[in-house]
């Protein structure tokens, strides 16, 4: 019990300047003793709206705990009540006052962006990203009324999701504010840099006009795409032979492609290495061609893969991965052969025909003689008779 009365204490007391302020207050006029500051709230760690000039005259409507609540542009707003007083400072002669340095303050106010931040890294046509732009009002005594921002590619190559301008009713006197705005980049974005014109015009208490810009630059990225054809292998191939592979590479993105390399990783088919093809720009072609040797103690079908490696402008890695397969099938030997093989081949029944003329000679030599001798014996038989 005596915790919650303890506490209900404690709330009174804290509650009490609100009370005090929030009471019935009869409207007065009162004057600025010195220079001082108008505030937003009755303490000195809020923001700054403006400084209400030496004799300078305001409407109060409320007092507490020494901060006076006053009305300021149809806004209530605070002081510091020891410097404001409900006569006006004593006037001087004329001929001192003559001399008297005027205190209206003629400074022009300073807007200017502070720093600014990008959700991603860069932006891409795939995705699009909030850019956060901070500007601070560097005066310290005026605050800083219907405000409007703009952004702007020159290039056009980034464009806003939606308007690319915001308007702000005002902004204190060494305030900041943040605009938030959601970006994207167009199809045929060139890569790199892109400066952004940031710009506000605004005005002061007395409806002067003023502008600033500034440059906020974003990367811009396109993606790297690469098509392929002939990552494949024969259907068959034979021990100990030597097959080639050829690649076609074909970069049909909008950024280069670097370092693009071949790796073979085929069962039973040795590549000796990576095969190095270099960067492709963009809308070109490229080859990569390998020759793969054939084990001669593997028979069958087999598998591997070609892996293509490329890396884009930032040096991100890519891979693409192709699954190849073939047959392999034994290599037949074939006996070498000689010339009298060959005659042979030609002419298989030679001997033959060797003992053919030589029984057709021997029958010529035996029989010519006889049938000489036959007739000279009829001849010989002739004349006897």
């Amino acid at each position: 019990m005596k915790k919650l009365t303890a506490f209900i204490l404690c709330f009174l007391l804290l509650l009490t300047p609100v009370l005090a302020l929030a009471a019935e207050y009869e409207e007065e006029t009162v004057y600025a003793t010195e220079n001082v500051n108008i505030r937003t709230e009755p303490n000195t760690n809020c923001d700054i709206i403006t400084v209400l000039q030496k004799g300078s005259s305001i409407t109060r409507v409320g007092e507490a705990d020494g901060w006076s609540k006053v009305i300021y542009e149809g806004e209530e707003r605070y002081i510091t009540s020891e410097y404001l007083s409900l006569t006006p400072p004593e006037e001087k002669p004329a001929k001192e006052t003559t001399a008297e340095p005027t205190t209206e303050d003629n400074s022009t106010p300073r807007f200017m962006v502070t720093s600014y931040e990008l959700s991603e890294k860069s932006l891409s046509p795939e995705k699009s990203a909030v850019l956060k732009v901070t500007f601070k009002n560097y005066s310290t005594t005026k605050a800083l009324y219907n405000i409007k921002f703009s952004l702007e590619d020159p290039s056009g190559d980034i464009l806003t999701v939606g308007m690319p301008t915001k308007y702000v009713k005002s902004i204190y006197a060494g305030s900041s504010y943040t605009w938030e705005i959601e970006l994207k980049a167009i199809n045929t974005a060139s890569i790199g840099q892109h400066d952004l014109q940031v710009s506000a015009e605004y005005e002061d208490k007395n409806f002067g006009s003023y502008s600033s810009s500034d440059t906020v630059r974003i990367d811009v990225k396109q993606s790297v795409k690469l098509s392929y054809s002939g990552a494949i292998l024969p259907k068959k191939v034979i021990q100990g032979d030597t097959q080639t592979v050829t690649v076609d590479l074909m970069n049909t993105g909008k950024s280069t492609i670097y370092n693009c390399t071949l790796d073979f990783s085929i069962e039973g088919m040795q590549s000796g290495g990576s095969v190095f093809v270099g960067n492709i720009e963009s809308a070109t072609n490229a080859q990569g061609s390998a020759n793969l040797r054939v084990d001669s103690d593997i028979l069958g079908e087999v598998t591997g893969k070609i892996t293509i490696t490329y890396e884009d402008d930032y040096g991100k890695e890519y891979k693409k991965t192709v699954d190849v397969s073939t047959v392999i099938e034994e290599k037949v030997e074939q006996v070498a052969t000689t010339n009298e093989d060959e005659k042979e081949k030609k002419n298989p029944l030679w001997w033959l025909f060797i003992l053919i003329g030589l029984a057709v000679g021997g029958g010529a030599g035996f029989g010519i003689p006889w049938l000489i001798n036959d007739k000279k014996q009829r001849k010989e038989d002739d004349l006897r008779l």
